[in-house]
């Protein structure tokens, strides 16, 4: 039998590596912890695994080292209850970028549920992973934190362009406020359109015209993301329009929201700022 390969613990004077929480093809998120305040923390470190090419699609390493840092800069510029705070950018002692940021309790992911397209695998799945609905005063108040992020967001001329359950933090685990994070694929105003038709993001939960291309992605891109969000959250699956009018207890103009969120034009959206008015203005 081969040995267990245990990933080295990164180092970082002042901090101690407790375990790895996550990781994704160019970065881990671990548990630290600062020695001298006895505080935990999350560090996000750049951890590319890139092919015989130094590819790591659908850019080089260096582009994804560049946007690392870019993500450090954008949040920074933030001071907003629902956009989770950056506590500083550094360098691991092997010289990688680091970013520590405040310790959550989990993604929203914890609360719903792993997504799944095929009922039939529901029953093969663990109760924690089965994919989960909620009740319309819950799915409304994470909605309004996501929405409240989106509008300081947007109002910089910023797009996320990645909003997803697994992008919502919970503040103190299910049922709790959620905070925005990972602007690894914001889109700055300055960003250029590219000729080339690529994507990035999270396919399920990715507007029509991001789908595209990228970088025609506008603030109701990250609107129909949220739409998706929503009705993913009351039923348990994906956009379905006849199993969100059989919610019990949902208003017909909450669904009524939630789908003019998803309708093909995007100048036909609402903007997350009128989004957020009109669901304020739903009962709880």
């Amino acid at each position: 039998m081969d040995a267990l390969i245990v990933p080295p613990v990164p180092r970082l004077m002042g901090w101690k590596f407790h375990r790895r929480l996550a990781s994704t093809d160019f970065s881990e998120i671990w548990l630290v912890e600062d020695v001298a305040l006895g505080r935990r923390a999350a560090a996000k470190i750049f951890a590319p695994k890139p092919d015989e090419h130094g590819m790591v699609p659908p850019f080089p390493v260096e582009e994804w080292r560049r946007r690392f840092i870019q993500e450090a800069r954008i949040m920074a510029r933030f001071d907003h209850p629902n956009i989770v705070p950056v506590m500083a950018l550094t360098a691991l002692a092997d010289g990688r970028p680091c970013l520590l940021m405040q310790c959550m309790g989990g993604t929203l992911r914890r609360e719903i549920g792993i997504d799944v397209f095929d009922p039939g695998q529901i029953g093969e799945m663990s109760p924690e992973d089965r994919p989960r609905a909620v009740r319309p005063g819950r799915t409304r108040q994470v909605l309004l934190d996501v929405l409240a992020a989106l509008v300081e967001v947007h109002g910089q001329g910023l797009v996320h362009r990645d909003v997803k359950p697994r992008n919502l933090l919970l503040v103190d685990g299910p049922g709790s406020r959620v905070k925005l994070a990972d602007f690894g694929m914001a889109k700055a105003p300055d960003e250029p359109r590219s000729k080339t038709a690529i994507w990035f993001g999270t396919r399920d939960y990715m507007s029509p015209e991001q789908y595209a291309n990228t970088t025609l992605a506008t603030d109701r891109s990250d609107v129909f993301s949220v739409g998706v969000i929503g009705i993913r959250m009351l039923t348990g699956r994906f956009p379905d329009r006849e199993l969100l009018a059989a919610v019990p207890g949902l208003a017909p103009s909450f669904a009524d929201l939630l789908c003019e969120a998803l309708v093909r034009d995007p100048l036909r959206r609402p903007s997350a700022r009128d989004m957020l008015r009109r669901l304020l203005a739903l009962p709880p």
